[in-house]
């Protein structure tokens, strides 16, 4: 599983799960940032299936413009990506953070 968390380090650093909310992401869609244009899209084709991607302030509106792109470029995607945007929005409304999560088993 691939996920995308709305990540509170608050709590997260008291030892609770810091996850507001989360999305899992089609594999197909996930395997599809790993092998984007890095000088595209440095933030999603840095993402993998070995290690957590956080991203927070301003990191999180360029991650948001580079979702946008891949959902211009690939209409089949425009259904995730839309959802993936409205937890992008959510975290920045709240002022938490972006995890990228290869790990969590929902």
């Amino acid at each position: 599983m691939y996920y995308l968390v709305v990540w509170d380090k608050n709590l997260a650093a008291t030892g609770q799960d810091g996850v507001v909310s989360n999305f899992e992401i089609p594999m197909d869609l996930a395997e599809l940032f790993f092998h984007l244009d890095s000088a595209k899209f440095p933030n999603l084709s840095s993402l993998s299936f070995d290690d957590y991607d956080l991203f927070s302030g301003s990191q999180i509106e360029s991650l948001a413009q580079e979702l946008l792109h891949v959902a211009g470029a690939n209409p089949l995607f425009l259904t995730p990506i839309n959802t993936m945007m409205e937890m992008v929005y959510k975290a920045q409304s709240l002022d938490k953070s972006i995890l990228f999560d290869p790990f969590r088993k929902e």
